[in-house]
């Protein structure tokens, strides 16, 4: 799911109403637990029972064994915002196709991590290997991410990286971490 407007605004009440009326089946305000498993089966989540449990205590802060629509308001904010800052956290490693650790990598790492993205092994990665690295590492990617990195990275503007240009923007990653 792409980040979504985080509250406040009318749309964003209105797309969380819709959602929790997807689970609210009987339209009654509160979704129960019988309408959450509906719910969750109907849009082919499997759970089990500790699932819900766990979920239930979470989200029913009043503790009456429903969930109404402010205590779902609550959860589904507060997931919106995580995952805004998971999305954050994952633009800000450098640049995006390795976690950059408190030192800079070996030669052999780095050629072993420039061969993990040299999908044809012919020397150079492209648009397309970074792309695919992208989504195997953190599942998603938009096109605009791909393109500046490729641009910060492709110093002599061909369209590849070559290993000099991508130890270069692996330097240039350790140095804005610090």
């Amino acid at each position: 799911m792409c980040a979504q407007k985080l509250v406040t605004d009318k749309e964003s009440t209105e797309y969380i109403r819709k959602i929790f009326n997807t689970f609210d089946i009987n339209g009654d305000g509160v979704i129960t637990i019988d309408e959450l498993k509906e719910g969750l089966r109907k849009n082919g989540i499997k759970y089990t029972d500790t699932d819900i449990y766990h979920f239930m205590r979470q989200v029913d802060t009043d503790g009456n064994g429903e969930i109404d629509f402010n205590e779902f308001s609550v959860f589904w904010i507060a997931k919106l915002r995580k995952e805004e800052e998971k999305k954050k956290k994952q633009e800000a490693q450098a640049p995006g196709l390795f976690e950059v650790g408190s030192t800079f990598p070996t030669v052999s790492e780095l050629k072993q991590q420039f061969a993990e993205l040299d999908a044809d092994g012919n020397g150079f990665i492209t648009i397309d290997e970074i792309k695919l690295a992208l989504v195997q590492r953190r599942g998603h990617c938009s096109d605009l991410e791909v393109y500046k990195l490729m641009r910060e990275a492709d110093e002599d503007g061909d369209g590849q990286i070559s290993f000099d240009e991508f130890i270069v923007m692996m330097a240039k990653a350790y140095s804005k971490k610090r």
